[in-house]
């Protein structure tokens, strides 16, 4: 029987196909992403998805065309996926591996494949005990492998439940969803608070008046306990600048060009 993995990043991808031929496994196994980070735009529908993300997250005609590739790599892949190919889903306890799931679980729900999944927060609980991960694309292709085991398959109720969940997300207009113990729709400027503390404490430990942008959104990255994308934290960087909270030299239309300072004043 073959396996077809799907993940919900490249790097998961990637770290995957390398197990596999590391390993020599025996069964006839591919692996696909489904590249996208729900945790961030709307959810109702492609078209608005996409509108979203042109306007806030995508910088140039090379990243359009590649989210338009790999959109039509995945669904191609699965609307001509035979009956007798289980699918492996990979994700973890995060906002966006977890819609993620729900999502293809929408997409699957018609096919007769057999589907399974492998919860990576609950796995390393097991063969890591103390490691804590954002999304699966953090782990080795050796943590990875040590995880198979953990493939437990869905049952028919559980395909459906996790299909009508996906179709409830999709009803709320919200562009913004964190993970606390389950999915939570929140507003676009929720993470702003924390976003300024960062800064605060980046311009304090170097002791610098101006920042590159990329030390800010690490430093965010680093301190919420959940996936979020780079673009994302950008786009929220812009979006206090025009409300005067941070100063910007240099051309914005490369992160790389241009830095910040905080101003330091509270959201109104």
């Amino acid at each position: 029987m073959a396996i077809l993995h799907i993940t919900f990043s490249l790097s998961t991808q990637g770290s995957i196909k390398h197990a596999i031929r590391q390993h020599h496994l025996q069964r006839d196994e591919s692996v696909l992403s489904v590249n996208e980070i729900f945790s961030i735009g709307p959810l109702s529908n492609a078209e608005e998805r996409k509108s979203w993300l042109e306007a806030h997250i995508f910088r140039d005609n090379e990243e359009r065309e590649l989210y338009e590739d790999l959109q039509q790599a995945w669904k191609k892949k699965i609307a001509g996926l035979p009956c007798d190919v289980d699918v492996w889903v990979w994700y973890s306890q995060s906002t966006h591996e977890e819609i993620g799931l729900r999502f293809i679980m929408s997409e699957l729900i018609n096919k007769c494949s057999m589907v399974y999944g492998i919860d990576a927060t609950e796995g390393l609980k097991r063969v890591e005990p103390n490691m804590r991960i954002r999304h699966t694309g953090e782990l080795s292709s050796d943590l990875l492998m040590r995880l198979r085991s953990d493939a437990k398959r869905f049952s028919i109720d559980e395909c459906q439940q996790l299909a009508k969940e996906w179709e409830e997300l999709k009803q709320n207009p919200s562009t913004l969803r964190v993970w606390q113990d389950g999915i939570v729709h929140v507003a676009e400027d929720a993470l702003d608070s924390i976003i300024m503390e960062c800064a605060e404490r980046a311009h304090t430990e170097l002791n610098e008046e101006w920042l590159i942008p990329m030390r800010i959104i690490g430093e965010t990255i680093g301190a919420i306990d959940d996936y979020l994308s780079e673009e994302f934290v950008e786009k929220r960087l812009m979006t206090l600048a025009k409300q005067g909270l941070f100063k910007i030299d240099g051309d914005t239309t490369d992160m790389y060009l241009y830095q910040l300072k905080y101003v330091g004043k509270e959201i109104k």
